[in-house]
């Protein structure tokens, strides 16, 4: 289900009045959004995990523990590769790491705001002017 236009607008404001208030916390958030599961590669990691455990199991089946501790690090491997992407894709963003690009200010100047300040002129105090002006349009 799509968002509308005004839910769209809310949301980019939200995202950077994060931006600006806590930088580390939202490039975060971001990292983790931007390392998605590729279906590519939790396949490829899948099949190189199942082939780790087929190595490990002839490796115990023959006796040869090199083999088996050769298996068990292909088989943990894999398993790293399939959740993670191997770490590589981490650096690749969508060309929004900048600033917000907005006033500055808090909000982003567009639509009316409240005369009352929010009570901790924090992320959370705007959030709650917001969900009250939501109320009061509703």
């Amino acid at each position: 289900m799509a968002l509308s236009e005004r839910e769209q607008r809310l949301l980019k404001e939200l995202e950077e009045q994060l931006q600006t208030e806590d930088p580390g916390f939202a490039s975060s958030l971001q990292e983790t959004t931007v390392g998605k599961l590729n279906v590519r590669n939790l396949v490829l990691g899948l099949l190189v995990a199942v082939a780790g455990i087929g190595v490990l199991i002839f490796g115990i089946y023959q006796q040869l523990i090199p083999v088996g501790v050769f298996g068990f690090l292909l088989m943990g491997g894999g398993a790293y590769f399939a959740t993670t992407g191997g770490g590589a894709r981490k650096s690749r963003g969508n060309g929004n790491n900048g600033g917000s690009g907005g006033n500055g200010g808090p909000g982003g100047g567009s639509g009316p705001r409240s005369s009352a300040p929010s009570p901790s002129g924090s992320f959370m105090g705007s959030l709650e002017d917001k969900w009250e002006q939501r109320r009061q349009q509703g």
